[in-house]
């Protein structure tokens, strides 16, 4: 299975590489499963969207999804 994971503002810093990754799963995992195996603590990416629809981290995921993380994001 093959999902692209992107993080965006703050949370660029736990990307490798590049602005997207693929990544190939070899078991099915949650998007909190999926961010803290790259290391992505829950607390600071509370807005995910997976193929450009909110979803909380207990989505379960699957092939070919998309997966973009934001973090809070305040102004003023």
């Amino acid at each position: 299975m093959q999902v692209e994971l992107k993080l965006f503002a703050s949370l660029r810093k736990y990307q490798s590489k590049g602005d997207r990754t693929r990544i190939d799963l070899k078991e099915t995992l949650t998007v909190g499963q999926l961010l803290q195996k790259k290391g992505v603590p829950l607390e600071e990416a509370p807005l995910v969207l997976v193929n450009g629809v909110r979803v909380d981290h207990d989505y379960q995921l699957r092939d070919g999804d998309a997966v973009s993380v934001f973090p809070l994001i305040g102004g003023g």
